[in-house]
């Protein structure tokens, strides 16, 4: 069976329907869920602004005053956040004795709901769980989606690359069938010969965070497959968060292949 795949390279794209989405948002919001999870998270509720976060925060504290509140604009932490969005400083607080959070970021948060709100499973995904969430979203089958965060609704070269990284996956695990933007991301991916921290490091958003001193996250987001860590967005809840769906074991030799 073919799966077609596709990529909206900016947030302010109208969406295609779809079967499942995979959201990037790789500098950081994403990448930063995904250590949320790894340093044993249990779930993360993302939100659209600073103030439905902080009153999310608050509801939630009446029953758990350890929820955690993390999230940034222009890259650094609301006044009365806990943290920002970097995800070396989450895990140095962590994440296990904090084991719920809100998050409000200006990318990354929102284009998570905006796929949500098409009612299909959603995959926030970064390089560091690239192939464990690429296979899960294929093994369901359909039309795949990818959207990208991008920067201030605009495309980013971030996400950009991570996508084609992604798209590069989607092929070499089974039959897809290639969009016109899926192309594009792609080629964007192969122009830089598998250098995801230059990419990422050259980018506009990448250079505004190693001017902020967060080279280290950088090079921690640029880091392929180094999670098995599959996480959704469930709409069930009362509140739309995400969970962790799978842990896959990481497979060295597998990765060497690609």
């Amino acid at each position: 069976m073919t799966a077609s795949v596709d990529v909206v390279l900016s947030p302010a794209e109208e969406l295609p329907d779809a079967d499942g989405w995979l959201v990037i948002d790789i500098l950081r919001a994403t990448t930063t869920m995904c250590a949320f999870f790894e340093g044993g998270g249990r779930r993360l509720y993302p939100t659209a602004s600073i103030e439905a976060a902080r009153e999310l925060r608050d509801r939630l504290a009446e029953s758990d005053g350890s929820v955690l509140l993390m999230g940034e604009r222009n890259a650094l932490p609301p006044e009365g956040f806990d943290l920002g969005n970097s995800p070396l400083e989450l895990l140095a607080l962590d994440p296990s004795r904090r084991r719920e959070a809100v998050m409000a970021t200006t990318n990354g948060t929102k284009a998570l709901l905006k796929a949500g709100a098409q009612g299909v499973p959603v995959w926030p995904v970064c390089a560091r769980n690239a192939s464990a969430s690429a296979e899960t979203a294929l093994a369901a089958g359909g039309h795949i989606a990818i959207l990208c965060a991008g920067r201030k609704g605009r495309s980013a070269l971030d996400d950009g690359v991570c996508a084609g990284l992604l798209v590069d996956i989607l092929r070499s695990r089974g039959r897809v069938r290639l969009s016109d933007g899926a192309e594009t991301a792609l080629r964007l991916w192969r122009s830089w010969e598998g250098d995801l921290a230059g990419a990422l490091r050259s980018s506009d958003h990448g250079r505004d965070l190693l001017a902020l001193g967060f080279g280290a996250d950088m090079d921690y987001a640029a880091q392929r497959d180094a999670a098995g860590t599959v996480f959704h967005l469930d709409l069930g809840a009362p509140h739309p968060c995400i969970v962790t769906e799978t842990r896959r074991r990481r497979d060295p030799e597998r990765r060497k292949k690609q």
